[in-house]
């Protein structure tokens, strides 16, 4: 009975933490509007900008990383991009928690790449209900470019002894809908 019970348990603990996985994986209205990054997707998201001209620099605050974080007033949650000095092990920090890049979850064929400089992202707190969320995002290109944008996005655990786990995206936010809205409105305003 012990030899049966043992892959039952192993299946049974594994069903929990793939659970657990799906549960932190933000919806994707939220994933989209951090990527839009000045509009939501739904009304009941809400998007609160880090940004601000102070901003600190630290490479002593975690040793082997030079620490950026945004807006230093605008950012009561202590949102930042820690860039590590030796290989490809940087991460996004909200307080003492951590999501790294080179563990987090793509949602398409496109992996996360470092992002330099940090300042060139733009950080947010995205909200929806009580559940809130970090946001880090990117748009590198020129032109018609600059509408693909990427994202990094992961829940801020609520319970201190949870862990935080990133989720990555790269769209042309030129195809969602809510842009079309947007720039409908912007044309009917002129």
């Amino acid at each position: 009975m012990i030899r049966r019970a043992a892959p039952a348990a192993i299946l049974l603990s594994l069903c929990a933490v793939s659970m657990q996985a799906y549960a932190e994986r933000p919806p994707e209205a939220i994933m989209d509007s951090c990527l839009l990054f000045d509009k939501a997707m739904r009304s009941s998201i809400v998007i609160t900008p880090i940004d601000g001209p102070e901003v600190l620099e630290d490479e002593y605050a975690v040793p082997g990383y030079t620490v950026f974080k945004p807006g230093i007033r605008s950012n009561p949650l202590a949102v930042g991009y820690a860039t590590s000095q030796r290989g490809m092990n940087d991460f996004v920090m909200v307080g003492k928690y951590r999501g790294y890049l080179r563990r987090a979850v793509p949602l398409g064929k496109f992996k996360p790449e470092r992002i330099e400089p940090p300042e060139s992202a733009a950080y947010a707190i995205v909200q929806e209900g009580a559940s809130r969320y970090v946001c880090v995002m990117t748009s590198d290109g020129n032109g018609s470019a600059a509408f693909v944008r990427s994202a990094l996005v992961a829940r801020i655990p609520a319970k201190k002894i949870a862990s935080m786990t990133l989720y990555y995206k790269v769209a042309d936010v030129k195809k969602f809908k809510v842009f079309d809205e947007t720039r409908n409105d912007e044309e009917k305003q002129r």
